[in-house]
C-alpha cells in the first residue's frame, strides 16, 4: 500500500512539473514572438528608454556591477551604453556561462578585454581577470518577462538563478525588460530568485524584495 501511495505521489509531482514547465515555455514563446516583432526603431528607443531610467535612479559609486552583453540577434535590451556609463565610477563584470557544467562565472571588463561569441552567440570575455561572486554588489539580469513580485523568466537554463542564489547577502538584483510588468506568473519554482527592482521603457518597478533590501541596507548604516 504504502509502494502504491507512493508511486501515486510521484506520478502527480511529476505531472504538476509538466504543467509549470507547459505554462512556462508558452510564456517565453509569447514574448520571445514578441520580441521577434519589434521594428528597429522601437527596439532601440525602449533599450534607450531602460538606459536613462536606469541611470536617473542609480549612478552607483565604486561598487562591482556584474552586466550581460547584448544577443543582437535575440533582440536584447542594448546594455553597452548602460555599461559605459556606470564603468566611469565602478568595475563591471561580464558573465561567462559553462553550458557544460552549467555554472555562470564572471570577469573583469577593462579596456584590454577580448570578447569571442560562445557556441550559442551569446558575447564573452576570453581574456582578464576572474571577479569572485562573493565580491559583486549589482548584477543587472536579462529576462523575458517578470511580475509585479520580480519573479522572472529567462531562456530556460538556469544559469543566472544559480548565480544569483550564490551572491552574497545585500547584492542587489535588478531585472532589465523590454516590455511591461507581467501578471503574477503563476507555479514560481522554489529555485527561482526574484529581482529586487525591474526597469522596464516606462519606469522603476520596486518588488517587496527591494523593499526588505533598502530596509536592511539603511539598518546597517545606521
Amino acid at each position: 500500500m504504502a509502494n502504491f501511495i507512493g508511486r501515486n505521489k510521484k506520478k502527480e509531482q511529476e505531472k504538476n512539473a509538466d504543467r509549470v514547465l507547459s505554462y512556462r515555455e508558452q510564456l517565453r514563446d509569447e514574448y520571445r514572438q514578441k520580441r521577434r516583432a519589434l521594428e528597429v526603431d522601437d527596439m532601440i528607443k525602449r533599450s534607450v528608454d531602460i538606459t536613462n531610467n536606469f541611470l536617473k535612479f542609480w549612478m552607483f559609486h565604486k561598487k562591482m556591477i556584474h552586466c550581460f552583453l547584448p544577443i543582437h540577434r535575440l533582440k536584447e535590451i542594448d546594455t553597452i551604453p548602460l555599461i559605459k556609463r556606470l564603468q566611469q565610477n565602478n568595475q563591471i563584470c561580464i558573465p561567462v556561462s559553462n553550458f557544460n557544467s552549467k555554472i555562470m562565472t564572471a570577469k573583469l571588463l577593462t579596456e584590454h578585454t577580448q570578447f569571442q561569441d560562445n557556441q550559442y552567440g551569446i558575447p564573452e570575455p576570453v581574456t582578464g581577470e576572474d571577479v569572485s561572486v562573493e565580491d559583486i554588489d549589482v548584477v543587472i539580469v536579462p529576462l523575458l518577462v517578470v511580475d509585479q513580485h520580480g519573479n522572472r523568466l529567462g531562456y530556460g537554463k538556469g544559469f543566472y538563478d544559480r548565480f544569483l542564489a550564490e551572491c552574497k547577502p545585500g547584492t542587489m538584483f535588478i531585472g532589465l525588460s523590454m516590455f511591461g510588468i507581467h501578471e503574477d506568473l503563476k507555479e514560481v519554482s522554489p529555485h527561482d530568485v526574484p529581482l529586487h527592482y525591474v526597469v522596464t521603457p516606462e519606469g522603476i518597478q520596486k518588488t517587496e524584495h527591494g523593499k526588505e533590501l533598502e530596509k536592511r541596507l539603511n539598518s546597517k548604516s545606521e
